[in-house]
Order: C-alpha cells, then sequence, then structure tokens
C-alpha cells in the first residue's frame, strides 16, 4: 500500500512539473509574439496580449500550429479601399494557425474594433461625424440650382457584407442652421448619399458597422487567410 502511494505521489510530481513547464512555454512563446507586434507597430500598439491555445502546448514545437489564438491590441494599421487607416481597440480570435517557412496560414478570424471619423472620412471622400442615435452626418459640398451649397445630410449605416460597402440609410437634410430650402426630393437626396466601399486586405471582411461617439464600431472576419513571412 505504501509502495503505491509513493508510486501516485511520484506520478502526481512528474505530471506537474510537466505541467508547469508546459505552461511556463505557452508563457514564454505568448510573450514573444506580444513583442513581435510591439516592434512591428510602434508604440501605438500599446502592450498587445496574445494568448496561444492547445494542449500539450510543446506539441506545437513538432507541429508548427496551434488550435487557436486570441489577440488584443491599441492601434491596428490597415489599409481600406486604398486608404491607410488605423483600427483602435481591436479584439480578435483565430482558429487554426498554422506557421511554414513562407507563410502564416489561418483557418479562421473573427474580431472587432474602432475606426475613428477622421479616417472613416478619407474612405468615404467626404467629412463624416457622429450625429448621435446611432447615425452618421456627412457633409456635401454640391451646385444645385446653380449655385453652391454646403450641406449635412444624417443617416444611418447599414453594413451590406456581401458587396462590401456601407449603405447609409434613412438619410435626412440638416442644413445646420442655414434657412435654406434647396428643394431637394427624397430620390434626389438618396442620389446623393452613396455607399462607401469598404475593401480590406488578406481575404479579410466587414461584417457589422455601428455607430458609437467615441468611432464606429466595426466586426471584421475571414477564412483561408495567408499572411507572407517577412
Amino acid at each position: 500500500m505504501r509502495r503505491a502511494l509513493a508510486w501516485i505521489i511520484v506520478v502526481a510530481l512528474v505530471l506537474g512539473g510537466a505541467y508547469l513547464g508546459d505552461n511556463w512555454l505557452r508563457g514564454y512563446v505568448e510573450n514573444r509574439a506580444a513583442e513581435a507586434i510591439s516592434a512591428e507597430f510602434g508604440e501605438a500598439a500599446g502592450a498587445p496580449s496574445v494568448g496561444l491555445g492547445g494542449f500539450p502546448f510543446a506539441l506545437a514545437l513538432l507541429t508548427r500550429s496551434v488550435p487557436e489564438a486570441r489577440l488584443t491590441i491599441d492601434a491596428l494599421p490597415l489599409e481600406i479601399s486604398g486608404h491607410q487607416v488605423e483600427l483602435a481597440d481591436v479584439a480578435a480570435r483565430t482558429g487554426e494557425i498554422r506557421v511554414s517557412d513562407s507563410t502564416v496560414d489561418v483557418t479562421s478570424l473573427t474580431g472587432t474594433a474602432t475606426l475613428a471619423y477622421a479616417d472613416l472620412a478619407k474612405i468615404a471622400g467626404v467629412p463624416v461625424e457622429y450625429s448621435g442615435d446611432g447615425r452618421l452626418e456627412l457633409r456635401y459640398t454640391r451646385e444645385l440650382f446653380g449655385r453652391e451649397l454646403t450641406f449635412a445630410v444624417s443617416a444611418l449605416p447599414e453594413m451590406d457584407v456581401s458587396e462590401q460597402v456601407v449603405r447609409l440609410t434613412d438619410p435626412k437634410l440638416d442644413l445646420a442652421g442655414n434657412n435654406i430650402d434647396v428643394g431637394l426630393s427624397q430620390a434626389q437626396l438618396d442620389a446623393i448619399v452613396e455607399p462607401i466601399s469598404v475593401q480590406l486586405d488578406h481575404g479579410l471582411r466587414l461584417t457589422s458597422i455601428t455607430a458609437e461617439e467615441p468611432g464606429v464600431r466595426i466586426g471584421v472576419d475571414g477564412q483561408d487567410l495567408s499572411v507572407p513571412v517577412p
């Protein structure tokens, strides 16, 4: 009985040591990944947090893959429709990640981030601000009836996932205190308020958009992504 108990204690100590060693290895790799992200994106990235799945984690060294990963980062530069912008408060989760000598391949990715209104204005090509109640305010300058007018239109953003454009629904004219009747019909207003193209790189796509006070909150996903290794 004492011998059996001794063996149980030895096995428990070995397994416990292996578990602690595996967790140390996981933490080491996670910290190195976070440091690499900081080095790539600079101070704007803040203090990135990386979480890597899989147990035992030591298998990742043999398979060069992990079943899942999580990432949070303060700021991430990205190109949308040919415009360089910066996403804030980025949180993402992936499926399996496989690393080769030339690429990092990701089976799936979902995430959320905040896009500043100044960056959305770059993409839209017109000034954009928040107008409350989940609506955007877009400011246009147009020649109407022989005179040039600047006016604001508020609209609800609605994501068209299949076309990758933000459609501006329920547009309403706001002359910002100017008592000018521009005489626009709803059809004319709809024609002025054009959709905003939001094409992303690396096979990513926008899945949702919500106007909030700090910026527009967006959802992003992607399948079978491949990123070249520098």
